[in-house]
């Protein structure tokens, strides 16, 4: 009885970390877009200060080299590692690197889904919206793949639009890994 209180007390809270990561995500992309038209001098100069200040106080160390992001992914557990695999591969797509993103497809869900990059290049325009967030709903393991389990959000759009999309990610070492997905 107490198990199936405090399991589902942590699904409540992981349900709501969630939603609360979500609307994070939301507001940073809607306080850029804002942030990034263009003001008067007067306020530009006083954004500027306090850029150059955040900046000093709030150093982000970015992979440079092969080594290093490998270096980076050794010290993650098995499900940070899948979301940065994914998350690479929707980074391609959201900066439109189509050639790139196809490349890390499975060959043989490429052959069956996918014979040409223009095949694909159809397929993403077609069915992501151009502005999209992540949230990683679940992740499983089975064998030597991971299967995730997404929820695709359309940022500027309404829930209606939200699609749900399972990822299926199999990692031969750190940073070398392939991707293939349910078509939708």
């Amino acid at each position: 009885m107490v198990r199936n209180v405090n399991k589902k007390a942590d699904k409540k809270l992981l349900i709501l970390m969630l939603v609360v990561i979500v609307l994070i995500i939301i507001n940073l992309i809607l306080f850029t877009k804002k942030s990034l038209q263009p003001k008067h001098e007067e306020n530009n100069n006083q954004t500027e200060i306090g850029v150059e200040e955040e900046k000093k106080s709030e150093e982000v160390v970015v992979p440079k080299t092969e080594e290093d992001v490998i270096k980076m992914l050794s010290g993650y557990k098995e499900r940070d590692r899948m979301e940065y695999y994914c998350g690479q591969y929707f980074k391609h797509i959201e900066k439109k690197e189509y050639e790139a993103a196809y490349n890390l497809l499975y060959d043989d869900f490429k052959q069956n889904y996918f014979s040409t990059i223009d095949e694909f290049k159809d397929y993403i325009e077609k069915t992501y919206p151009h502005e999209f967030a992540l949230d990683y709903d679940d992740i499983t393991r089975q064998g030597d793949i991971y299967v995730l389990r997404l929820k695709i959000l359309d940022v500027l759009g309404s829930r209606e639009n939200e699609k749900i999309q399972r990822i299926v990610i199999r990692e031969n070492n750190y940073n070398d890994f392939v991707i293939s997905f349910q078509v939708i």
